[in-house]
């Protein structure tokens, strides 16, 4: 039992032509990695955003007196670009399909304690995802 040959029977220049054709990346999609602040606190931001136009999102992201609001917000900038750009997307008809945060390594020190003794002190990181997608545009039954 042999695997379908998935590769196309066109030829292709480089791998980002290819990627582009094959569509092998995801279409609206950024993400940040090992941002140094705790998944917690970055999901209390992230969770406000979730399904609101980018639009809408931005001007909530800049206004909300959070420290997880300027990487969240970032990351919603680079998926608005790349969805834009390279999925030729319309910026005004985009929304926020989907927002989330993994938990990243935590770094661990230590801090000196009585007695000679000495507790951990974790410092967390986070993955920022953002994917956003065009609007429908018409509605169900409603």
């Amino acid at each position: 039992m042999t695997a379908p040959d998935t590769t196309p029977t066109q030829g292709f220049r480089n791998k980002k032509q290819r990627k582009q054709q094959v569509k092998l990346r995801r279409p609206g999609y950024a993400v940040a990695k090992y941002v140094r602040m705790s998944p917690r606190k970055v999901r209390l931001v992230v969770d406000v955003i979730r399904g609101k136009s980018v639009a809408e999102a931005e001007d909530l992201l800049r206004f909300i007196p959070k420290s997880a609001s300027e990487p969240v917000a970032k990351v919603l900038k680079s998926a608005k670009s790349n969805a834009v750009h390279n999925d030729d997307m319309l910026e005004d008809r985009l929304v926020v399909t989907a927002a989330y945060v993994d938990a990243g390594p935590t770094l661990k020190r230590l801090i000196p304690r009585a007695r000679g003794s000495a507790n951990i002190i974790k410092k967390r990181t986070s993955h920022i995802t953002i994917i956003v997608g065009e609007r429908e545009t018409r509605r169900g039954n409603k």
